[in-house]
């Protein structure tokens, strides 16, 4: 890259925002600190010298190019280097001269205007006399410091970028002495010719890099003196700041001259509006009229010159239209900033005169919303300027490969004028938000409110919203009721609203009274059953419905405690009637069933009953519905009418023990009695089977390929007893038993008789291959 390019990059990087006039400076705040005047007097010497030598170096160059152009022409070396590229470095090592002179005389002039100004003065003019001070003085003082540090930072900016180039030139610089050095060798051995030519192009090299070496060194001077400045004048403004803020008053005078110039704007984009409707419409009328010309023209010379006319003039037209529906949207947008400026205005005066903290908590509540808006909309501002940017470069690029045709290039560019037009609009809009949205964050600051954006994570906008919402809800009248009560044969009216914040209080109320009760019957409970000798469920129940009454008495003494009349309730009579005889049908029904359960007792808590072709163990029983837990862990809700509707099998209602089958098959001709005495023996020796009643064996039939035998026992049924482990248990013993006794345990088969006497048929067939 070339060293200029570069630079001037960098130098309009850091001057953009003063070159567009998107940063204004007060005029009695444009000045730099003025440095000692020794240093400019000392330096002056120096620069002078620089400047001299910078200059013969360019008239050096300059007249090494003409004689190059004077003495090259169509015919290149003998090795093929074209004499182009010394001309070419020749003409880059004129303007890395050229350049340096220019920072130079840059250089100068700001050393200059800082031994020349005098900023303190300035500063401290306005802000001399005793507070309180007016708070358009002190925004203004705000936009030069913020000024300052924009520039400052791009200031900073631009020597980070030239430290890059800097390194990248070293390097270049280091290569292109690396080529001398090899150029001068290959010179030596050959002394030919190219190899001189070769030598000075690599001497040019080495010269434009130190060149271009010089001239960013310079601008990082610059740069560099530049900052410095500007951070003493930031100090100096951010102490004035400091000093002046808290004693910012905003006048009546002051807020409504501000008011005035809103207005004046408004005045103005109203116009604009205006104006922007008139001419849409001038332009909607002439494009049905080109329309139906261009209909009439196809129908009577398709594809002729005057088609594609017409089309392009539609078509730019429509692209004239979208530009105005553009405009019109970002001029509503300014209207609405403008208006939202004026509020804000009027909240920030509302806060300088009120000392009321509330007050103060509904002004930055307001400003934050405005803000939170304003956040929202730019970021949909940024997106269509980004598209904006890019059909701006995609139309240029249209208007570059239209240059030929000078019809289509001058559509073209007016296709180009409307994008920018749009982009321009959107713009507009950015700035006027980005600067409303920097108003906002400072006067949120002055009020107290230290957050730094207003997103949803910001925990004191936060706060605000929740507490303003919460009164807002606490404060809501949900309806009111009217109670009529006789006095003295008179009837007296008296109406009681019903809010929120009653109707929550009384929630809580109901909560805290209902965890108290509960506490207190669970001790009555126990207390019963250990005292009194009451059964576990059936002080279940009495507490259930003591529970039950005492929630009813809750209530009513809630509700006349927060004044709230029960005839709040008299008109939902009706629909509580209609409701509770439909919808609540099955919660009573369970309801009566479950106490039903609790007083008869057929299902207590432990037994393991049979129903709906699930089995397991009852762990609780309560009012609606009761709790089953199957043998495989899984916990059913079983409503408590099931229980009297259906058949159930309790297998532990009166007695726990069960009886139990095990199936066994022994070969034919295997001692039937010597295996019916194994297996008993099998089910007198595991632990869990009762002896009484003892095990038995039986001989239950003759299968198809076993003898079959039965042991019958009887377990007893309990929390750690798992049937079908001694089901197993009994099966492992008895196969091991039977083995070592040599009694075998067949598996299926069939047996099959063959009659010799008779001969056997024969039938040859032939295959299916053979057969094709």
């Amino acid at each position: 890259m070339i060293a200029r390019r570069w630079l001037l990059a960098l130098l309009l990087m850091t001057l953009a925002p003063f070159v567009q006039g998107q940063i204004s400076l007060p005029k009695q705040l444009t000045g730099v600190v003025k440095p000692e005047a020794v240093v400019a007097t000392a330096t002056a010497p120096v620069a002078d010298e620089a400047r001299a030598q910078a200059e013969a170096q360019l008239a050096e160059a300059r007249r090494k190019q003409e004689e190059g152009l004077l003495e090259s022409g169509a015919s290149s070396l003998a090795d093929g280097v074209p004499a182009s590229d010394r001309q070419r470095l020749l003409g880059r090592l004129v303007v890395a001269y050229s350049d340096r002179l220019q920072v130079l005389d840059e250089l100068e002039k700001l050393k200059q205007s800082r031994s020349e100004s005098s900023i303190q003065p300035a500063l401290t003019a306005d802000f001399a006399g005793p507070p309180p001070y007016s708070a358009l003085r002190v925004d203004l003082l705000r936009d030069q410091q913020d000024a300052t540090s924009d520039r400052l930072q791009a200031l900073i900016l631009a020597e980070r970028a030239l430290e890059s180039q800097k390194a990248t030139v070293l390097d270049t610089q280091r290569r292109a002495s690396e080529g001398v050095r090899l150029a001068e060798d290959k010179l030596a051995r050959g002394k030919g010719e190219p190899e001189r030519l070769n030598r000075d192009l690599a001497a040019l090299r080495v010269q434009l890099a130190g060149a271009e070496l010089t001239t960013i060194d310079l601008g990082l001077e610059k740069v560099r003196l530049e900052m410095n400045g500007l951070r003493t004048t930031n100090d100096e403004l951010q102490r004035l700041l400091a000093r002046v803020l808290p004693e910012q008053r905003l006048s009546k005078e002051d807020f409504e001259q501000q008011q005035a110039l809103l207005q004046n704007s408004l005045a103005k984009v109203s116009a604009e509006i205006d104006r922007l409707v008139a001419d849409n419409t001038r332009r909607t009328v002439e494009r049905e009229r080109l329309a139906k010309l261009a209909r009439s023209t196809k129908l009577a010379s398709p594809g002729g010159s005057s088609s594609a006319d017409q089309a392009r003039r539609l078509q730019l037209l429509d692209d004239r239209l979208e530009t105005d529906r553009i405009a019109m949207m970002t001029l509503t947008w300014l209207q609405t900033l403008l208006q939202a400026a004026g509020d804000a205005w009027a909240q920030r005066y509302v806060a300088f005169h009120s000392e009321d903290p509330k007050t103060r908590q509904t002004v930055i509540l307001a400003l934050s919303r405005t803000r939170m808006e304003l956040e929202s909309r730019k970021q949909l501002v940024h997106e269509l300027q980004k598209a904006g940017r890019v059909l701006v470069r995609q139309q240029e690029l249209r208007v570059d490969a239209a240059s030929l045709d000078t019809d289509l290039s001058a559509h073209e560019a007016a296709v180009l004028e409307a994008l920018k037009q749009r982009l321009q609009g959107l713009q507009r809009v950015d700035v006027a938000s980005t600067r409303l949205e920097r108003q906002l964050q400072r006067w949120l600051d002055d009020f107290g409110f230290e957050g730094k954006t207003a997103s949803s994570e910001n925990w004191q906008l936060g706060a605000l919203q929740l507490g303003q919402t919460l009164k807002h809800v606490w404060d809501f009248e949900m309806f009111a009721v009217e109670e009529a009560t006789v006095v003295d044969g008179k009837t007296v009216t008296v109406t009681y609203g019903v809010t929120v914040g009653k109707s929550i209080g009384a929630l809580l109320l109901f909560v805290v009274g209902y965890g108290l009760f509960s506490l207190l019957s669970r001790r009555l409970q126990k207390i019963m059953v250990s005292r009194f000798g009451v059964n576990e469920q059936m002080a279940s129940v009495i507490r259930r419905w003591a529970m039950i009454s005492l929630a009813v008495v809750l209530v009513i003494f809630i509700l006349n405690l927060a004044r709230i009349p029960l005839t709040v309730f008299a008109f939902l009579g009706g629909a509580l009637a209609i409701g509770i005889g439909f919808g609540t049908q099955t919660i009573i029904k369970n309801v009566i069933s479950g106490i039903i359960i609790l007083f008869e007792r057929k299902i207590r808590v432990g037994d393991i009953i049979a129903l709906g072709g699930m089995t397991g163990h009852v762990t609780a029983v309560d009012l609606r519905a009761s709790t089953v837990r199957g043998f495989d862990g899984v916990e059913a809700l079983v409503p408590n009418s099931s229980f009297l509707e259906n058949q159930v099998v309790n297998w532990t209602y009166s007695n726990p023990r069960i009886r139990r089958e095990v199936r066994i098959g022994i070969a034919y001709g295997a001692p039937v009695h010597q295996a019916a005495e194994i297996i008993a023996g099998c089910a007198n020796d595991h632990g869990e089977i009762l002896k009484d009643p003892p095990p038995e064996v039986f001989f239950e039939d003759f299968g198809d390929s076993s003898l079959l035998m039965v042991l019958v026992f009887w377990v007893e049924l309990g929390p750690n007893l798992v049937s079908r482990r001694v089901d197993s248990d009994l099966r492992y013993a008895m196969e091991k038993r039977l083995a070592t006794a040599g009694i075998p345990i067949p598996f299926p088969q069939r047996d099959l008789h063959f009659d010799p006497s008779r001969p056997l048929a024969v039938r040859l067939t032939r295959a299916k291959d053979d057969a094709a």
